[in-house]
């Protein structure tokens, strides 16, 4: 039913897009630009893009990754947790005795 009413509506806006004279042409680019946006998309969607894919760089780049980053991004999560004010090792011993009797620092369980 919803559909109907939608071809409906495009069908009167198409007609009435084709009456508007051209001082109305605002409104005219307005409704056009909406409807072409909205609704059909931009053009430049519907065209076709060649990429170059290689599947296999991407176990080199998790190597590089690991190794700046460590697994799971460890070592970018304690750095956004230790700060960057100077105060770094201080935080990072804090860490380090609150996490005692945890497995590197992570719960047996997952419990908060």
């Amino acid at each position: 039913m919803s559909v109907n009413k939608f071809v409906l509506i495009l069908i009167a806006l198409c007609t009435l897009l084709n009456t508007i004279h051209r001082s109305e042409a605002v409104v005219y680019r307005l409704i056009t630009e909406t409807l072409q946006n909205n609704i059909a998309g931009e053009p430049i969607t519907h065209e076709r893009t060649n990429w170059d894919f290689n599947p296999d760089i991407s176990k080199a780049r998790r190597g590089l990754f690991y190794e700046k980053h460590g697994f799971r991004a460890s070592k970018f999560i304690e750095s956004l947790g230790i700060g960057i004010d100077g105060r770094e090792q201080e935080r990072r011993q804090e860490q380090q005795i609150r996490d005692i009797g945890k497995l590197n620092g992570e719960h047996y369980r997952n419990s908060p």
